[in-house]
């Protein structure tokens, strides 16, 4: 498969992360097309809420409604309605090569009402807008106020790592390196990465810093833009990692029936 239709997912994704931008002040309109999405496409809404009385909604849970585990022939209807209702003109993608998923029970970047901070939801609006202004404008200033939304972000009870850097790598996979448990085992441990590479790495907490994940996305950047990586960037290196997973549970059931 040619890279442009393993990863032709990118181009709606980028595109519907700015027409998401434009319901920062709109929140109840925006929950209202949620649900009409949901009805179009002939599926169950996902409980977003206590008895699923929606109040408030952040972009970034609007982007999990369509990635985390459920079919692609799902997806694919739920990405069909977006198009129509936000007027998406993107080809829909058809294809979800390196696209990490959340599971269905973890796909709110935030708790309930009762359970989540009165700002939460305010903050992960912030946080959606600075890195998309960042992508734009990789400035020292979009940098420093995204680093500041980001280290509020993953601070979110119920958030962490994967999920913030998930929610990222979504809405510009060229920018933002997704940092799931099989991205970290890949890069860390799985000896992919050069060792001098790796070594350049800070050591991984439950939640690091946006210091500590733009250092690791910068320092792997600059390999995989380097004549010594066969990998060209973070979508193929999501992609990679994923396969070379798979291979390494695959050939470990293998030892296991040939010990038996």
């Amino acid at each position: 498969m040619s890279e442009r239709n393993r990863f032709n997912w990118v181009n709606f994704y980028e595109e519907f992360a700015l027409k998401l931008l434009e319901y920062k002040d709109s929140r109840a309109e925006l929950i209202e097309k949620v649900k009409s999405v949901f009805k179009m496409a002939g599926i169950k809404l996902p409980t977003l809420e206590r008895k699923n009385n929606i109040v408030d909604i952040d972009p970034f849970t609007v982007f999990a409604l369509f990635n985390k585990n459920i079919k692609d022939e799902n997806r694919i209807k739920i990405l069909k309605a977006i198009s129509e209702l936000f007027d998406v003109v993107s080809e829909i993608p058809t294809s979800f090569d390196g696209l990490p998923l959340l599971t269905p029970q973890n796909a709110t970047f935030y708790y309930f009402i009762g359970d989540r901070e009165d700002n939460d939801i305010n903050n992960l609006w912030g946080f959606f807008e600075s890195a998309l202004a960042y992508v734009k404008d990789p400035s020292e200033i979009r940098r420093k106020d995204f680093s500041d939304y980001f280290d509020l972000a993953i601070n979110i009870k119920g958030n962490g790592n994967s999920k913030i850097t998930m929610g990222l790598y979504w809405i510009s996979p060229d920018t933002f390196l997704n940092f799931d448990s099989r991205n970290e085992w890949y890069i860390y441990k799985s000896g992919k990465i050069p060792v001098d590479i790796v070594k350049q790495l800070p050591l991984i907490k439950s939640k690091f810093s946006a210091k500590e994940y733009l250092m690791i996305g910068d320092c792997l950047k600059s390999y995989l833009n380097s004549s010594r990586s066969v990998l060209k960037d973070f979508k193929e290196l999501s992609f990679d990692a994923w396969n070379y997973s798979e291979q390494v549970n695959r050939d470990k059931k293998k030892e296991k029936i040939i010990l038996k």
